[in-house]
């Protein structure tokens, strides 16, 4: 049964997003800002892609309520894989060529007229080869080894495997829900303490990535299955719970502590602000903060190829122009900051959501055909 928008998750997402654009903008830098290295906190950003996890698992839980006993025989299994794909495979195909394109010229300019950008394995085979692994959402899998490409799309490819066990899950929790909510938690539990007791790092991409995006994503699922019981308290209680959640988030990345302990500020938050109450939920609803949500999947995805360009073209024309370390640092993060939220918005409008209509009516079209009758 399909569920209202909750705005709060909705401004996260966008946030979280924008601040993954941010984390990638270190790479490489010759010089930082003093705010950017004062501490460990935009250098942590891949830790955001924890909390689109357990988003991802309480959103889709909410908005199919498959997992809900008695409701999920309604759950259409073909037409929830079809939806899925309809939402994140148009924009990633077409991200990807994109990233092909500008990579591309770069490494022919750069080749042939030696102003940087030369990739010599550029069009290896072994690079082709992640390409299409990439293009067919396996690149969380490592089976090349590969991290290239578009890089943000490792956890697309790690959720496609999430949307694949979902209707089990979901079934599962609907007639066994409390040892089923207990086994995913103990799932989770094993694999955040494995991290926290070994590398204490949760930037992985691929192989154990599967793992790390179906924990997010379980905590997620048990969110939905106890948010009456969190829509029951006042706002006070989940104010409280939204700035205890965003301290230890912000905490952890900002003191450099185990990146585990963020995942938990996550949850709180996630928790809290579901019933769009509280001083925080408050915020959140705050334009452009809605709207920054909408278009955090362009975001994401569009972020790599733009700042590609961006990095190729920018500082070479301030350097030839005699701009000085902080303009060109100023330009760089303000312009491709301003470049991705543009582009994202058309994208957003141009390509995820008409695809997505497109794809679903093509869908809703073949299963209304009568069946061929015996001759």
């Amino acid at each position: 049964m399909p569920q209202g928008q909750i705005i709060s998750h909705t401004s996260i997402r966008g946030i979280a997003a924008l601040l993954v654009v941010v984390y990638h903008l270190q790479f490489g830098a010759p010089f930082r800002f003093s705010w950017e290295t004062a501490t460990p906190f935009f250098t942590r950003g891949y830790l955001w892609v924890d909390l689109f996890f357990i988003l991802s698992g309480f959103i889709i839980s909410y908005s199919t309520g498959a997992s809900e006993p008695g409701r999920n025989k309604y759950f259409k299994i073909n037409y929830f894989y079809i939806n899925r794909i309809a939402r994140i495979l148009p924009l990633h195909v077409v991200t990807l060529f994109l990233l092909l394109i500008v990579l591309g010229v770069e490494n022919t300019l750069g080749r042939f007229t030696g102003i940087g950008g030369y990739n010599p394995d550029f069009a290896s085979p072994l690079n082709i080869a992640a390409f299409f692994e990439q293009l067919f959402l396996l690149n969380a899998w490592g089976l090349t080894g590969v991290i290239a490409w578009n890089v943000p799309s490792w956890s697309i490819s790690a959720e496609m495997v999430a949307y694949l066990v979902f209707p089990f899950l979901a079934v599962a929790v609907a007639r066994w829900r409390r040892p089923s909510l207990a086994l995913i938690a103990l799932g989770a539990l094993l694999f955040y303490l494995w991290v926290a007791s070994t590398t204490g790092i949760l930037d992985i991409v691929s192989r154990t990535a599967l793992l790390r995006c179906l924990s997010g994503f379980g905590l997620g699922m048990i969110l939905y299955a106890v948010r009456e019981r969190i829509a029951a308290q006042d706002n006070r209680t989940l104010g409280a719970v939204q700035a205890v959640g965003a301290t230890i988030a912000l905490g952890t990345m900002i003191g450099g502590f185990n990146d585990v302990f963020a995942v938990a500020g996550f949850f709180l938050l996630v928790a809290a602000t579901w019933p769009d109450r509280g001083w925080l939920a408050t915020i959140l609803k705050l334009k452009p903060l809605p709207w920054l949500g909408d278009i955090s999947y362009s975001i994401y995805l569009n972020h790599f190829w733009v700042l590609a360009g961006w990095h190729f073209v920018i500082p070479r024309l301030l350097k030839v122009l005699g701009a000085d370390p902080v303009v060109t640092r100023a330009i760089v993060i303000a312009g491709g900051i301003a470049a991705i939220l543009v582009i994202s918005h058309f994208t957003f409008q141009l390509i995820e959501k008409p695809a997505r209509k497109a794809l679903l009516s093509a869908y809703a079209a073949r299963q209304a055909r009568p069946l061929p009758t015996a001759g």
